[in-house]
């Protein structure tokens, strides 16, 4: 058979290296139901950024811009880790479902959109990290507590930049001089 013949099946899990891993009897295949999951919050959440991005360079908002690309890459390096621990695993993606990503007219509304995205990964996150520890997969609680952690940082961030934005609107529009 050659590779790119068409009709060809592709092959399943075990079909790639298995570096050293242990499968976990029953929850082998829903530690991998996290990652697919995960994974699509992810790639969703860094092309949600990217549109944020370009959307703040549109509006003249350079910084809030290359905050936004920066999220994106650290969305893409949690996607890149999870591919790499599922392939561990002899698995590959098996195609992720995209949220669409959303528009926004302002920095606050696109801040609003970049939270709720973060609070999907840091909830999704959370039940990971508890099911890995309670089957006893702890290598994959330790990824999942990791990408938690993060996820935990980037809404801070997120918080941060949308408290920022606030203060600036008020300082901003703080009138110099008063009416007797």
């Amino acid at each position: 058979m050659q590779p790119n013949m068409q009709g060809m099946m592709m092959p399943g899990a075990g079909a790639y290296p298995q570096a050293g891993v242990q499968a976990q009897a029953g929850g082998h295949s829903q530690v991998l139901g996290y990652f697919g999951r995960a994974l699509s919050l992810e790639f969703s959440a860094g092309q949600h950024y990217l549109a944020q991005a370009s959307l703040a360079k549109y509006r003249g908002e350079m910084n809030f811009a290359e905050n936004f690309v920066t999220l994106a890459n650290e969305e893409f390096q949690h996607a890149n880790l999870i591919t790499d621990r599922m392939v561990s695993y002899g698995a590959l993606p098996a195609g992720s479902v995209l949220s669409p990503a959303t528009p926004a007219t302002s920095i606050a509304e696109a801040l609003r959109t970049c939270e709720a995205r973060e609070l999907a990964l840091i909830q999704l996150y959370g039940e990971a990290v508890r099911f890995s520890q309670n089957v006893g997969a702890m290598d994959d609680f330790a990824l999942f507590s990791r990408l938690l952690e993060e996820e935990q940082s980037q809404l801070i961030r997120v918080n941060a930049w949308l408290e920022e934005y606030y203060q600036s609107l008020t300082t901003a529009h703080v009138p110099t001089r008063a009416f007797v």
